[in-house]
Protein backbone atom coordinates (compact mmCIF):
# COMPACT_ATOMS: atom_id res chain seq x y z
CA UNK A 1 0.00 0.00 0.00
CA UNK A 2 1.57 3.50 -0.56
CA UNK A 3 2.16 5.27 2.15
CA UNK A 4 0.11 8.91 1.08
CA UNK A 5 -2.84 6.66 0.90
CA UNK A 6 -2.88 5.20 3.98
CA UNK A 7 -2.03 8.28 5.83
CA UNK A 8 -5.06 10.36 3.82
CA UNK A 9 -7.09 6.72 4.24
CA UNK A 10 -6.51 7.38 8.14
CA UNK A 11 -7.73 10.79 8.01
CA UNK A 12 -10.88 9.76 6.35
CA UNK A 13 -12.03 7.64 8.88
CA UNK A 14 -10.79 9.88 11.64
CA UNK A 15 -13.51 12.46 10.57
CA UNK A 16 -16.37 9.79 9.75
CA UNK A 17 -16.89 9.56 14.24
CA UNK A 18 -17.10 13.02 14.31
CA UNK A 19 -19.63 13.46 11.17
CA UNK A 20 -21.43 10.86 12.71
CA UNK A 21 -21.51 12.25 15.87
CA UNK A 22 -22.85 15.86 14.46
CA UNK A 23 -25.31 13.90 13.02
CA UNK A 24 -26.54 12.27 15.84
CA UNK A 25 -26.92 15.27 18.08
CA UNK A 26 -29.03 17.13 15.13
CA UNK A 27 -31.32 14.01 15.40
CA UNK A 28 -31.84 13.67 19.69
CA UNK A 29 -31.95 17.62 19.96
CA UNK A 30 -35.42 17.59 18.29
CA UNK A 31 -38.42 18.44 20.85
CA UNK A 32 -40.77 15.23 21.19
CA UNK A 33 -38.55 12.48 19.51
CA UNK A 34 -38.91 10.26 22.35
CA UNK A 35 -38.07 6.88 20.18
CA UNK A 36 -35.15 9.34 19.09
CA UNK A 37 -34.03 10.14 22.34
CA UNK A 38 -34.20 6.11 23.53
CA UNK A 39 -32.24 5.60 20.36
CA UNK A 40 -29.52 7.95 21.02
CA UNK A 41 -29.50 7.20 24.82
CA UNK A 42 -28.55 3.43 23.49
CA UNK A 43 -26.05 4.55 21.31
CA UNK A 44 -23.96 6.97 23.78
CA UNK A 45 -23.93 3.95 26.39
CA UNK A 46 -22.69 1.58 23.39
CA UNK A 47 -20.17 4.58 22.63
CA UNK A 48 -18.89 4.47 26.55
CA UNK A 49 -18.84 0.30 26.80
CA UNK A 50 -16.63 0.92 23.33
CA UNK A 51 -13.96 3.41 24.86
CA UNK A 52 -13.30 1.75 27.73
CA UNK A 53 -12.99 -1.26 25.19
CA UNK A 54 -10.66 0.46 23.14
CA UNK A 55 -8.78 2.46 25.45
CA UNK A 56 -6.05 -0.40 26.14
CA UNK A 57 -5.62 -0.66 22.66
CA UNK A 58 -5.46 3.39 21.97
CA UNK A 59 -3.29 3.66 24.61
CA UNK A 60 -0.84 0.65 24.02
CA UNK A 61 -0.21 1.95 20.15
CA UNK A 62 0.12 5.44 20.94
CA UNK A 63 3.29 4.27 23.32
CA UNK A 64 4.95 1.74 20.75
CA UNK A 65 3.95 4.36 18.09
CA UNK A 66 6.04 6.92 19.81
CA UNK A 67 8.91 4.56 20.45
CA UNK A 68 8.84 4.15 16.32
CA UNK A 69 8.46 7.61 16.23
CA UNK A 70 11.57 8.63 18.06
CA UNK A 71 13.56 6.30 16.82
CA UNK A 72 12.75 7.02 13.46
CA UNK A 73 13.44 10.76 14.41
CA UNK A 74 17.18 9.63 15.44
CA UNK A 75 17.29 7.73 11.98
CA UNK A 76 17.03 10.81 10.00
CA UNK A 77 19.98 12.47 11.13
CA UNK A 78 22.00 8.94 11.84
CA UNK A 79 20.92 6.36 9.53
CA UNK A 80 23.82 5.41 6.50
CA UNK A 81 21.43 3.21 4.41
CA UNK A 82 19.42 5.38 1.97
CA UNK A 83 16.90 2.88 2.02
CA UNK A 84 16.48 2.63 5.80
CA UNK A 85 16.89 6.71 5.95
CA UNK A 86 13.71 6.87 3.57
CA UNK A 87 11.70 4.26 5.38
CA UNK A 88 12.30 6.54 9.15
CA UNK A 89 11.06 9.60 7.28
CA UNK A 90 7.87 7.83 6.23
CA UNK A 91 7.70 6.27 9.47
CA UNK A 92 7.96 9.69 11.06
CA UNK A 93 4.63 10.85 9.36
CA UNK A 94 2.73 7.83 9.91
CA UNK A 95 3.25 7.79 13.17
CA UNK A 96 2.58 11.39 13.60
CA UNK A 97 -0.62 10.94 11.47
CA UNK A 98 -2.03 7.74 13.55
CA UNK A 99 -1.20 9.49 17.26
CA UNK A 100 -3.17 12.66 16.09
CA UNK A 101 -6.12 10.27 14.88
CA UNK A 102 -6.35 7.99 18.37
CA UNK A 103 -5.72 10.71 20.64
CA UNK A 104 -9.09 12.34 18.75
CA UNK A 105 -10.83 9.72 18.97
CA UNK A 106 -9.78 9.33 22.74
CA UNK A 107 -10.75 12.36 24.32
CA UNK A 108 -14.06 12.00 23.10
CA UNK A 109 -14.30 8.75 23.90
CA UNK A 110 -13.18 8.85 27.82
CA UNK A 111 -16.35 11.75 28.61
CA UNK A 112 -18.50 9.59 26.77
CA UNK A 113 -17.83 6.64 29.76
CA UNK A 114 -19.62 7.88 33.20
CA UNK A 115 -18.82 10.13 35.50
CA UNK A 116 -15.65 11.57 37.26
CA UNK A 117 -14.05 8.17 37.46
CA UNK A 118 -13.87 8.19 33.82
CA UNK A 119 -12.56 11.67 33.23
CA UNK A 120 -9.97 10.79 35.62
CA UNK A 121 -9.17 7.85 33.32
CA UNK A 122 -9.18 10.15 30.48
CA UNK A 123 -6.24 12.34 31.80
CA UNK A 124 -4.28 9.27 32.98
CA UNK A 125 -4.66 7.74 29.12
CA UNK A 126 -3.92 11.14 27.61
CA UNK A 127 -0.48 11.55 30.08
CA UNK A 128 -0.04 7.89 30.05
CA UNK A 129 0.23 7.79 25.46
CA UNK A 130 2.96 10.63 26.21
CA UNK A 131 4.54 8.14 28.88
CA UNK A 132 7.35 5.03 27.21
CA UNK A 133 8.59 2.10 29.62
CA UNK A 134 12.23 1.83 30.31
CA UNK A 135 13.18 -0.52 27.30
CA UNK A 136 11.79 2.02 25.30
CA UNK A 137 13.46 5.11 26.97
CA UNK A 138 16.24 2.19 26.33
CA UNK A 139 16.32 1.63 22.57
CA UNK A 140 16.03 5.63 22.42
CA UNK A 141 19.10 6.11 24.70
CA UNK A 142 21.23 3.79 22.97
CA UNK A 143 20.39 5.07 19.42
CA UNK A 144 21.66 8.59 20.75
CA UNK A 145 24.66 7.14 22.06
CA UNK A 146 26.11 5.08 18.95
CA UNK A 147 27.43 7.19 15.88
CA UNK A 148 26.24 7.43 12.35
CA UNK A 149 27.39 4.38 10.35
CA UNK A 150 26.33 0.41 9.97
CA UNK A 151 26.38 -0.59 13.60
CA UNK A 152 23.62 2.64 13.82
CA UNK A 153 21.41 1.13 11.08
CA UNK A 154 21.55 -2.28 12.44
CA UNK A 155 20.41 -1.90 15.71
CA UNK A 156 17.69 0.91 14.36
CA UNK A 157 16.70 -2.17 12.42
CA UNK A 158 16.36 -4.64 15.11
CA UNK A 159 14.70 -2.01 17.36
CA UNK A 160 12.05 -0.87 14.47
CA UNK A 161 10.87 -4.87 13.96
CA UNK A 162 10.62 -5.60 17.92
CA UNK A 163 8.21 -2.78 17.89
CA UNK A 164 6.38 -3.27 15.14
CA UNK A 165 5.83 -6.89 15.93
CA UNK A 166 4.89 -5.76 19.41
CA UNK A 167 2.16 -3.12 17.19
CA UNK A 168 0.83 -5.74 15.50
CA UNK A 169 -0.20 -7.85 18.48
CA UNK A 170 -1.63 -4.69 20.24
CA UNK A 171 -4.12 -4.67 16.82
CA UNK A 172 -4.19 -8.18 17.12
CA UNK A 173 -5.60 -8.37 20.64
CA UNK A 174 -8.43 -5.67 19.57
CA UNK A 175 -9.93 -6.70 16.99
CA UNK A 176 -9.95 -10.72 18.74
CA UNK A 177 -11.86 -8.70 21.79
CA UNK A 178 -15.16 -8.28 19.15
CA UNK A 179 -14.95 -4.48 19.06
CA UNK A 180 -18.07 -2.76 18.32
CA UNK A 181 -17.02 0.77 17.11
CA UNK A 182 -16.72 0.55 13.10
CA UNK A 183 -14.03 3.38 12.68
CA UNK A 184 -12.16 1.94 15.30
CA UNK A 185 -11.97 -1.67 14.10
CA UNK A 186 -11.12 0.09 10.38
CA UNK A 187 -8.12 1.90 11.88
CA UNK A 188 -7.06 -1.42 13.59
CA UNK A 189 -7.54 -3.36 11.04
CA UNK A 190 -5.54 -0.72 8.56
CA UNK A 191 -2.98 -0.48 10.94
CA UNK A 192 -2.40 -4.25 11.00
CA UNK A 193 -2.06 -4.42 7.11
CA UNK A 194 0.41 -1.96 6.87
CA UNK A 195 2.21 -2.73 10.17
CA UNK A 196 2.71 -6.42 8.45
CA UNK A 197 4.08 -4.74 4.97
CA UNK A 198 6.34 -2.92 7.56
CA UNK A 199 7.62 -5.87 8.86
CA UNK A 200 8.52 -7.48 5.84
CA UNK A 201 10.20 -4.85 4.57
CA UNK A 202 12.48 -4.30 7.46
CA UNK A 203 13.31 -8.43 7.31
CA UNK A 204 14.45 -7.95 3.94
CA UNK A 205 16.34 -5.01 4.63
CA UNK A 206 17.78 -7.09 7.85
CA UNK A 207 18.75 -9.74 5.39
CA UNK A 208 20.20 -7.46 2.60
CA UNK A 209 22.22 -5.90 5.62
CA UNK A 210 23.33 -9.13 6.63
Amino acid sequence: MDRRILLASIAMLAAAPALAQSGGNQTTMQPGAASGSAAGARMSQANGQMSQAGMQHMQQTMQLGMTALETSRIAQQKAQNAELKQFAQFEVQEQTTLSEVLRSMMEPAATAATGASSGQASGNAGSGAMQMDAQSRGMIQKLQDIETGAEFDRQYLQGQIQVHQNLLQAQEQYLQSNPQNREHMNIAKMARTQIREHIALLQDMQQKMR
